[in-house]
Formats: C-alpha cells, structure tokens, sequence
C-alpha cells in the first residue's frame, strides 16, 4: 500500500466522520424542532380550550344577568347589590325611552317634506317572554322562594 492510497483512506473517514457528526446533529436539530412543534400544538390546544370555556362563562353570566332582571321585574330581588344593577337598568331604560320620544318629536316637527333618517339599533328585551313565562310556570310548580 503507498502513501496515496493511506492518505487517501484517511481523508475519506475524515469525510465519513464529519458526514456522520453533520447528520447526527441535523438529527438531533429536527428532533427538537419536532418536540417544540408538538409543544405549541399543545399550548394552541389549551389555549383554544380556554377560550372556550370563557365564552361559556360569559353566555352563563349573561343568562344569570337575565334571569335575576326578570325576577326583578316581578319584585322577587332582595339582594341590595343585584337589585342596584336592575334599578340602573330600569334608569336606563327610561333615558332610552325618553331619547326615543325626542327623536320622534323632531321628526314630527320636520314634518312630511324632511325625510330625517335615524335608525335605532333595537335590541332584545333584558327579560325574553318565553324566559319569563317559563321562569313563572317553574315558581307555580315549585315551593315558595327562599330568598
């Protein structure tokens, strides 16, 4: 064997060797990147499951706002703090009303020649007639409140 040849064969496990140290950390390199993928696909997840649970905690509060507002509507609320929150809703109401009315006397005022225009976005009432009548039918059958 010459000199060439050993020189040769040297120099081709040099090449073998930095091919093998390139791959393994390419290797490791794509592993971890696999790793901190799944990761964030995780986060993503929980993240997408706290969402949601928030929004349902929103809708049920809201249902609750509802309920003890129909209930204030029949004079059934004690408690001081929910009956302040239905009572400003009731003042509420009644500025709504009372800009409603002002509205429809400037229109009356304008007569048929002005065509003003202002739509009012309606909104759904606090307390639904179907959430009412139900609430209603329920204390019928049930015993006496016990507030």
């Amino acid at each position: 064997m010459n000199n060439s040849d050993t020189s040769t064969d040297g120099l081709w496990e040099q090449i073998k060797q930095v091919l093998r140290e390139f791959f393994r950390g390419g290797k490791e390199r794509v592993s971890g990147l696999a790793g901190t993928i799944d990761r964030q696909a995780g986060m993503r997840k929980l993240a997408a499951q706290i969402g949601l649970l928030r929004r349902e905690r929103h809708q049920r509060l809201l249902t609750m706002g509802k309920k003890a507002y129909s209930l204030h509507a029949r004079g059934k609320v004690r408690n001081r703090d929910i009956l302040e929150d239905c009572l400003r809703i009731d003042e509420i109401e009644a500025e709504v009303s009372e800009f409603q009315d002002r509205i429809e006397q400037i229109r009356r005022q304008a007569g048929p020649e002005e065509d003003l225009i202002v739509e009012l976005e309606d909104e759904q009432p606090v307390a639904e007639e179907a959430e009412v009548q139900a609430d209603e039918t329920q204390e019928n059958s049930a015993q006496p409140d016990q507030e």
